[in-house]
């Protein structure tokens, strides 16, 4: 009984233990979930929450949610690049909803630049950014979705083909002659330069950032002059893993296609113009008649052949999956995506082949970061597609250039069916035989036959992107020093199988067209065959890139020092090279560097340069120096600036200056001249004929060039206002480009030389001026709105081209901008014999009729010739460039659209279709416009009208067909590009699911445009209409993460 109170005492220590330790547990199960945004209510993903407790870090999702184990009493950080960092303590309550408010309106953001990242406030050039959302739009291609949406990019989409309906893209229009020298700008995804920017699903891009000044794009030297792209992909982030499935479903239809005559039309207008010919008409009442009649359509045929070769719909669909997650050590990020999408060519389901036009393409990404130790990290990506493309031959052959551009068989199919007629021949004759033309020197399929019949191409092709990269920090040597390595290996192949024929035609015997038992007497046009030849066409190509250096970044106070310097280099290896030149390398070599400062968060100063070297130069002018510099004020970070810090949150002021290059293109080892023996030589007349006397030709390539260089300014001014709501950017930019990779122009032949040999020589000056004008998270009762707006414009001017000085200034090319259209003035119509005989001397053009185009005399020496041409159109690449959008959100719906626009584009059109007739000997094989009813006759005497007076016969047509302000056509347009129109699924009976956010939605797609352009889409790159037309697409779709 005496230890019976140590007993107790034991007893009590133990409860007491027991109590706290249960307690402890109940505490740290507590699993605390929530959401993170920001002021303007939108949802922030990758936010890290720290539980500093624990020190356990998780990241938010796309949808702005996290959860993370924590104790009643531990503390949550969150933290943002921009935003300010929030500390929660847990008590208990299980969700903790945060707010974070953006720090210094987002001034300390970490944008992606050239060769790295940089905070906002540091940055001093120009450069502008797109939302992803934006880009996964229900399209093959991302250069597709970009017009309108990026201040100072012009895109323009030429086709709407599947496989191949990438746009054109250029950054503040063009600033080169393209002959030799390409306008298209450098595309960098993950750092490696050169890879493709259609490559990719939009659902694997992180970010795309367009640099647009020196100060931006002087890092990458001799590639920098016309722009840059810089595309990153999706990185993993720490936390649980989450899953993402998106699939959606398109219907496909053409914007536009262009309105050609019916038969009875194409038939009296063709008799019209036989006779305004002084020609008897082809076709009596009686054949017109039977012909509407349909009283025997294989010797009467009417076909529309728009309607028997295309659909009214097709379809395309995407699917991407995806997982995303990661420890404290290791984050990763891999993905999976496949499209496909056909055209609406019509098929034939007799055929024991598809000649089906088709493409799909299967993409992959992955991205893994580790972190080796505290100072060490490495990050390997992987990606890359595969595309498989099919289309009808069309063809009898396949070569390096229809390898590299397979879908020429459906543009040649197109273009026959703007050259036949609808009374031509009918679509097939019975036992599926093919139609031609009763001429055997046009024995030509027809364009159906050319789209089922002639066999078919097949295009495998497939892309691999890899990247290594490892970054140790080296603080133990100096605070914020890094050095870093990375190496990138690129491989790219493709394999054609051209399956081909050429099948027997046939036309009716016009004398006797019955045999005795009712079958058709037809007579062969061409000896073909049935049996399908094969050929086949590989290329492909390796890329190996190196990059190598050091980083700086540290604060020393109010002063903040940032410093690059790297070296990379790239070899280029032709995977099936045909000849010693080719099979060498092509190595190019840089050197980089980039000095930044920013005192106390106000004035900032950046230089940059990049020491170029190519092998395509003579040695001693291999080598160039490409500098930059550029200045910045952060005006609202004035201390006297305070009381206007209501209305204006931010104001910065920006000016760069610098010099970037481009290299010239043509043949490798350009300096070095070639000799051949044995040429052609000079041919002379010897009184019993010409004879030719062999030579030597020399062709001296370019042996004095080097890179060209792009001296460029520019000006920016940005704001935010209305409580950071309201973003606007404003820049104004000039670009002289000299030394220009051009063929020199003339010079005399007793130099001996076979060809024009190249140099410096062109000179391009370019300025305008783009903005972005944003609102974002406006509040309407319980709507959020948001508004985007971009603008872009540009001038090009010719200063030198290398021509001799004109004897006339109008007929000068100097000064007037690179894609300008040249030909005569259009004055009117004759409206009289009397004009014609009174107006200049047109004779040169042809024979004059009433109701023919008259020209001005610019030159008033009373005749009308080539010195009387001079610029009549501004050409097909706007230097406007505009987009406007909105979305609106209540609850869980949202509408989105978005408008692009162009003014400046105009286009000359000429061709089959346009010009009637033009052709006397195969003037059958062209139909015309629908339009052609809108024409000067007798009874319409009008200038007015789309069309001159009608003719039959080049001769004929001659003073009518020459390019002319005349046939010159305003292509601007306003084109609604998109809606998205969707419903956001949340709630518990999702998480019962495992499901954390869904969504369906439905997105259109160049739904429609408004234009004065009335003949088919304005954007095609067509003066006829015979190009595949670009298409609109309704698709529905569903979303969910995991």
């Amino acid at each position: 009984m005496k230890n019976k109170p140590l007993f107790y005492k034991i007893a009590v220590v133990v409860c007491c233990f027991l109590t706290c330790y249960v307690a402890v547990a109940q505490k740290s199960a507590l699993t605390i979930t929530g959401k993170v945004t920001n002021n303007l209510n939108q949802s922030l993903t990758g936010v890290s929450v720290t539980n500093l407790a624990t020190g356990q870090t998780i990241s938010t999702d796309e949808s702005g949610k996290y959860s993370v184990q924590a104790s009643q009493g531990d503390t949550l950080q969150y933290r943002y690049v921009g935003y300010k960092s929030v500390v929660q303590l847990v008590s208990n309550v299980i969700e903790i909803n945060v707010v974070m408010e953006g720090e210094d309106n987002s001034l300390n953001e970490v944008v992606v630049v050239g060769y790295g990242q940089q905070r906002k406030i540091n940055m001093v050039g120009a450069q502008s950014t797109v939302k992803v959302e934006d880009l996964k739009q229900p399209v093959a291609n991302l250069s597709a979705t970009l017009a309108g949406r990026i201040a100072g990019l012009v895109g323009v989409q030429r086709t709407g083909l599947p496989g191949s309906n990438s746009a054109d893209v250029w950054i503040r229009g063009i600033s080169t002659f393209n002959s030799q020298n390409s306008a298209s700008p450098l595309i960098v995804v993950d750092g490696v330069q050169g890879r493709d920017l259609n490559a990719f699903d939009p659902e694997d891009i992180a970010s795309l950032t367009i640099l647009k000044d020196a100060s931006a794009t002087a890092v990458y030297g001799a590639q920098g002059a016309n722009g840059v792209i810089l595309i990153t992909t999706k990185k993993g982030r720490t936390g649980k893993p989450t899953l993402m499935f998106n699939y959606n479903q398109g219907i496909v239809n053409f914007t536009k296609t262009p309105a050609l005559t019916n038969a009875e039309q194409y038939m009296r207008l063709r008799n019209e113009a036989m006779v305004a010919s002084g020609l008897s008409p082809e076709y009596s009442e009686e054949y017109i008649q039977n012909t509407l009649a349909g009283t025997d359509p294989y010797l009467y045929p009417n076909v529309n052949w728009m309607d028997v070769i295309f659909k009214n719909a097709s379809y395309n669909r995407r699917a991407n999956f995806s997982a995303r997650g990661g420890s404290e050590s290791t984050q990763f990020y891999a993905s999976a995506a496949y499209y496909d999408e056909s055209s609406l060519l019509n098929m034939d389901a007799l055929q024991a082949y598809k000649a089906d036009s088709r493409y799909r393409r299967y993409n992959f990404t992955s991205n893994v970061d580790m972190n080796w130790t505290k100072t060490t990290k490495f990050s390997l990506g992987v990606q890359g597609y595969i595309s498989n493309t099919n289309y009808p031959n069309a063809q009898t052959d396949i070569t390096a250039s229809s390898n590299n551009n397979p879908a020429a068989g459906v543009q040649s199919i197109f273009n026959r069916v703007m050259q036949t007629t609808p009374v031509l021949y009918p679509v097939m004759y019975p036992g599926n035989l093919i139609p031609s033309v009763n001429q055997s020197t046009d024995a030509q399929p027809n364009p159906y036959a050319l789209a089922t019949q002639t066999g078919y191409i097949n295009d495998v092709r497939s892309q691999i992107y890899s990247n290594a990269k490892i970054t140790q920090q080296l603080d133990f040597l100096t605070e914020g020093l890094a050095a870093y390595g990375m190496f990138s290996f690129d491989t790219f192949n493709s394999h054609s199988i051209s399956r081909y024929r050429m099948p027997s035609t046939y036309a009716i015997d016009q004398g006797n067209p019955y045999n005795e038992d009712g079958t058709l007497n037809l007579v062969v046009m061409s000896n073909g065959s049935q049996d399908l030849g094969y050929r086949r066409a590989n290329s492909g190509d390796r890329q190996f890139y190196f990059e190598g250096g050091v980083n700086y970044n540290r604060q020393f106070g109010k002063h903040s020092v940032t410093g690059l310097l790297l070296y990379t280099q790239t070899d280029e290896v032709s995977a099936f090279a045909t000849n010693l030149t080719s099979s060498l390398p092509f190595r190019t070599q840089r050197i980089v560097g980039r000095g930044n400062y920013l005192f106390d968060d106000r004035y900032a100063a950046e230089i940059n340069f990049a020491y170029d070297g190519s092998e395509n130069f003579v040695p001693s002018r291999r080598y160039g120096f490409f500098p930059s510099f550029g200045v910045g004020w952060i005006l609202s970070n004035e201390k006297f600036f305070e009381p206007a810090k209501e209305t204006f949150q931010m104001i910065k002021l920006r000016y760069s200056n610098g010099i970037t290059g481009s290299g010239g293109g043509g043949r490798r080892f350009g300096y070095l001249t070639i000799v051949t023996t044995g040429a052609t030589g000079y041919s002379f007349y010897t009184g019993s004929g010409n004879r030719s006397y062999g030579g030597v030709a020399i062709s001296d390539y370019g042996y004095d060039v080097t890179w060209a260089e792009s001296h460029k300014h520019d000006i920016g001014l940005e704001f935010t206002t209305l409580k950071g709501k309201l973003n606007v950017v404003v820049d104004w930019f000039k670009e002289n480009r000299t030394g220009i990779f051009l063929q020199r122009a003339s010079l005399p032949n007793y130099l001996g030389l076979q060809n024009q040999p190249y140099g410096n020589l062109g000179i391009i000056k370019n300025q305008g001026f783009d903005g972005t004008v944003s609102l974002e998270g406006a509040q309407l009762g319980e709507t959020t709105w948001s508004f985007n707006g971009t603008f872009s414009y540009n001038k090009d001017q010719v200063i030198d081209n290398d021509n001799p000085r004109q004897l006339f200034p109008y007929l000068e090319r100097r000064g007037r901008n690179f894609l300008a259209t040249y030909g005569y003035v259009a004055d009117g119509l004759f409206q009289s014999q009397a004009e014609i005989d009174n107006h200049a001397d047109q004779s040169a053009l042809g024979t004059q009729r009433i109701g023919d185009i008259r020209y001005k005399d610019l030159n008033g020496d009373g005749v009308i010739n080539t010195y009387d041409q001079t610029k009549i159109g501004n050409g097909d690449v706007p230097n406007w460039v505009y987009g406007a959008g909105f979305n609106v959100s209540y609850k869980g719906f949202y509408l989105g659209a978005f408008f692009q626009g162009v003014n400046g584009a105009e286009r000359l059109i000429s061709g089959d279709g346009i010009l009637p007739f033009n052709n006397s000997t195969g003037a059958e094989r062209s139909n015309l416009f629908a339009i052609a009813e809108s024409r000067w006759t007798t009874d319409n005497p009008s200038n007015d009208v789309f069309y001159p007076r009608l003719g039959y016969g080049n001769s004929i047509n001659r003073n009518n067909s020459v390019a002319s302000t005349w046939w010159v056509k305003d292509i601007d347009f306003i084109r609604l590009k998109t809606v998205d129109l969707g419903y956001n699924f949340k709630g518990d009976k999702l998480k019962n699911l495992g499901v954390t956010t869904a969504r369906i939605y439905f997105q259109g797609l160049n739904l429609l445009y408004w234009s004065k352009f009335k003949l088919w889409d304005p954007e095609l790159n067509t003066g006829n209409g015979s190009s595949y037309p670009n298409t609109r697409t309704y698709s529905i779709g569903i979303q969910a993460n995991f």
